[in-house]
């Protein structure tokens, strides 16, 4: 939605004289800001300033959000039954009578840390926590209008992803260029081609047993897109030139590409969730941010030096201070310090902690919820779910349960077709960090894009995600495709030009008509009676030009390389024009209208 500021609205900010009239519109933008029904009112202290001006949350989307709201938010009766049991906690509880020492604690404890939680919460903290905002994940910008799958892709791994890989692919290839061995060098349509197989091999070699990448190039186990894109020998070279001798420098060049991408087109959800995953990648460490509604990667830390936990969740969150959100921490990324401090921010937090974490309170029973400040723990079958600035209309426990696993199902997403089934045999035992980053920011962005897709208006909500991989691997090397089609080179015979026309939806009436007559032309032989020529009886003429370009034959006895296309008529050898003499059809004596269909005439040749 565009705001358009002209000088008469500049002229009215806040002065001394207009005290009233801003306190009005303070109260239309307090309405107009108010969550949906069944959540509470916008905190004083949120500021709506700093929400996302491209997210668009009123549009109606038919997304399969992995939970719904009314999933966590506490209903009516659950809300009085809290409130009379609230009541009868405050009830002054009988007097036991027994030996022994009263208890020391009086409803405190201690954790290891120095940690004070008591069994009350104190009066000064507000127990409402931040209001439920309630906002809807959704695409930003051009991500509201993709419909297919390529335009979606193309946001994330954007064109100066593609002319970096193209450079480095390159360069590798001069490398290894031999005074024997001179490869092509590559473009950026065959690199596309070259993605787009991978993105097939992760879709066509996902199964447990399945066969080596060679079967995908023959023709009884294989397909046909992968032997009309490229050679099996191609498609391994440039694999190997991504493998080449690449610095971790380069590949965390693509992948903070990525995530400025991922960023840039997605509007979060309210509720987040951090936590490690594993990572393929050599010795380096992988946290996510994930959206816990739509598993979107809304950001990712990729480190191989060990980092703090505190820093790793400062900078996967620094695009939601100050937004009301709730972030889901991993175990090893749950600080109490940092909770609060977060709380400051307006991110309410959630978490599971062990009862051998260093700020479980000792001596415990676990029989009832135990607060520190704006914290709360839970008690959950001998864990318990930590939860900080939450709101109350909020049931913890579900909340944390619907979003505790989110970063682990973006994971399973991401390798449930992985382009890392595209790697070479050869190169399966090497330890090549840049190609297995590359393999990772391909399937990261390739379930980003699908998520993108379903939430845009003009997008297939109820698209698989095995449907959208293969859409996107046609999409990728149909241009590939288009170009050896229309290509008039040797190398592409008729069976693979009509394969290609099957691939790409086209009819092969055109080519099956050229071929006929390039048929025609090239193999017919002129027979003509002795009455109508002055030739020797027996003697057959052929068209004086052959299919391709052959060496003279007396040009090659004196080491001469001299090639010809024209052939004698009768023997059909070729040569060239100083060993070739040619007659005119008069001198001959074959007029125009006797030659035979096949037979080039005079102005065919002008």
């Amino acid at each position: 939605m565009d705001c358009v500021l002209d000088e008469e609205l500049l002229a009215n900010i806040k002065c001394s004289d207009q005290e009233d009239e801003d306190e009005d519109d303070e109260k239309m933008r307090l309405e107009e800001q108010q969550p949906p029904a069944g959540c509470t009112a916008l905190g004083t202290s949120f500021n709506g300033e700093d929400t996302d001006p491209l997210q668009d949350t009123a549009a109606t989307c038919n997304f399969h959000w992995i939970f719904e709201d009314s999933d966590v938010l506490i209903n009516e009766d659950q809300l009085a039954d809290m409130v009379l049991k609230k009541e009868e906690s405050f009830r002054p509880a009988a007097p036991k009578r027994g030996r022994g020492r009263p208890p020391s604690h009086l409803g405190n404890y201690t954790s290891s840390s120095g940690q004070i939680w008591s069994a009350t919460r104190d009066p000064q903290v507000s127990e409402e926590g931040l209001p439920v905002l309630g906002q809807r994940a959704c695409g930003k910008g051009p991500a509201r209008t993709v419909s297919n799958a390529v335009e979606a892709w193309m946001l994330l791994f954007d064109d100066e992803m593609l002319r970096s890989l193209l450079r480095h692919v390159n360069e590798q290839m001069r490398k290894r260029r031999t005074p024997t061995t001179v490869q092509r060098p590559l473009d950026i349509v065959e690199l596309r081609a070259y993605l787009g197989l991978s993105y097939l091999c992760g879709v066509f070699r996902n199964a447990r047993y399945s066969g080596p990448l060679e079967e995908l190039w023959t023709l009884e186990l294989g397909n046909a897109i992968f032997r009309a894109s490229m050679t099996l020998a191609r498609f391994e070279s440039i694999s190997e030139c991504l493998a080449g001798n690449c610095g971790w420098a380069e590949g965390q060049k693509l992948w903070q590409r990525l995530l400025i991408n991922c960023r840039s087109y997605y509007g979060c959800s309210s509720w987040l969730s951090v936590d490690e995953s594993p990572c393929s990648v050599a010795k380096s460490r992988m946290t996510l941010c994930c959206d816990a509604r739509t598993l979107y990667m809304a950001n990712a830390v990729v480190s191989r030096n060990q980092r703090c936990a505190e820093k790793d969740v400062e900078q996967l969150i620094c695009d939601f201070k100050t937004t009301g959100r709730n972030v889901t921490l991993g175990a090893r990324h749950l600080n109490l310090t940092q909770s609060e401090q977060l709380i400051q921010r307006q991110i309410s937090s959630l978490g599971l902690m062990e009862n051998t974490s260093p700020d479980w309170p000792r001596q415990w029973p676990t029989d009832s919820n135990v607060f520190s400040g704006s914290s709360k723990l839970i008690p959950l079958v001998g864990e318990a779910v930590f939860c900080c600035g939450l709101s109350s209309q909020v049931d913890a426990i579900q909340a944390y349960q619907q979003t505790s696993h989110a970063c682990q199902q973006f994971h399973e997403l991401s390798q449930r077709f992985s382009t890392a089934h595209a790697t070479p045999g050869s190169l399966r035992k090497q330890v090549n960090p840049f190609l297995q980053l590359l393999h990772f920011v391909l399937n990261a962005a390739a379930v980003n894009s699908w998520i993108l897709l379903r939430l845009s208006p003009k997008g297939d909500a109820a698209m698989e995600q095995r449907d959208f991989q293969r859409q996107l691997g046609l999409f990728l090397t149909q241009q590939r495709l288009q170009r050896r089609l229309q290509r008039r080179s040797t190398s592409t015979s008729l069976v693979m030009r009509l394969q290609i026309c099957e691939i790409l939806g086209q009819s092969s009436q055109r080519l099956l008509s050229e071929a006929t007559g390039d048929a025609k032309l090239t193999h017919s032989v002129g027979v003509l009676t002795p009455e109508k020529m002055s030739l020797p009886l027996g003697v057959n003429l052929a068209s004086r030009y052959g299919e391709k370009h052959r060496r003279c034959k007396p040009c090659a006895r004196n080491k001469r390389g001299t090639k010809s296309r024209t052939r004698c008529q009768q023997c059909m050898q070729h040569r060239c024009g100083n060993h070739l003499i040619s007659r005119c059809y008069e001198c001959v004596g074959i007029l125009p209208g006797q030659l035979p269909e096949g037979n080039m005439r005079e102005e065919d040749c002008t």
